[in-house]
């Protein structure tokens, strides 16, 4: 039987994902685990780390709106989107529990020692280089490839929670922040870890997990499509050495 080649023969779901499996494992030397961030060991390290994230404005989940914009032709998927849109931006803008994702990411901070008035000074300055280069690329990408792309994108990240051993590792995560929180003396460690629960296998990701997935397998289905998600995935990979 010959063997199928991403971008010049149309892939079955399952060789696509294999294909795109194989990439990621060459990246990471066969542990995809590995590829995930350690915390820093001093909450004054964290602080100095979260101080660096919040430093031009939260746009972390701009990319979100522009896929939803981006999905025309297919009310379901764009259904979807929203769903998952309205996850990231705020469950709390429709009545439901939980703030946006940025807001999460600001109360991990609060809690380390980074005060509200320092983060909205922060976010009001201009964005570091490597972040300008790196965000910049991520959202042209969303405004100029087609919707499966941008959707199949998402297997880079969240993508590999569907990976048993990035599920376990996550999950043993979960259990090791929270130790070291209590070592630190941190008063509210429920607030300051709700935005790690929320991206965990626990949390809303899962099903963002599972939507990515499908969507890849259903739609990305013309050579063209695989290998412009081909040459996205391993963008996004390097994305985070940036």
């Amino acid at each position: 039987m010959a063997v199928a080649h991403i971008g010049q023969d149309r892939l079955s779901p399952d060789e696509l994902m294999d294909a795109l499996e194989e990439i990621r494992s060459d990246y990471t030397g066969g542990n995809p685990a590995a590829a995930r961030r350690r915390p820093p060991d001093t909450p004054e390290k964290l602080a100095a780390e979260k101080r660096r994230i919040h430093r031009g404005g939260d746009g972390n989940h701009r990319f979100e709106g522009e896929r939803y914009l981006n999905i025309r032709d297919d009310k379901a998927v764009r259904r979807f989107q929203l769903r998952k849109l309205i996850d990231e931006g705020g469950q709390d803008s429709v009545g439901g529990p939980v703030p946006s994702h940025p807001t999460l990411q600001r109360w991990n901070s609060e809690e380390v020692g980074v005060s509200k008035e320092e983060i909205d000074r922060l976010e009001r300055e201009d964005a570091l280089p490597e972040a300008f280069v790196r965000n910049g690329w991520w959202y042209f990408m969303h405004r100029t490839e087609p919707w499966p792309v941008l959707l199949g994108s998402a297997l880079v990240a969240e993508g590999a929670k569907r990976l048993p051993a990035v599920r376990e590792a996550q999950l043993r995560d979960l259990d090791e922040t929270r130790e070291l929180y209590e070592s630190w003396g941190i008063k509210n460690i429920e607030r300051a870890m709700k935005n790690q629960v929320e991206h965990s296998p626990i949390g809303a990701d899962d099903d963002h997990v599972v939507f990515g997935e499908n969507m890849t397998r259903a739609h990305v289905n013309t050579p063209d499509l695989q290998e412009r998600l081909r040459k996205v995935f391993i963008l996004r990979l390097h994305q985070s050495r940036v």
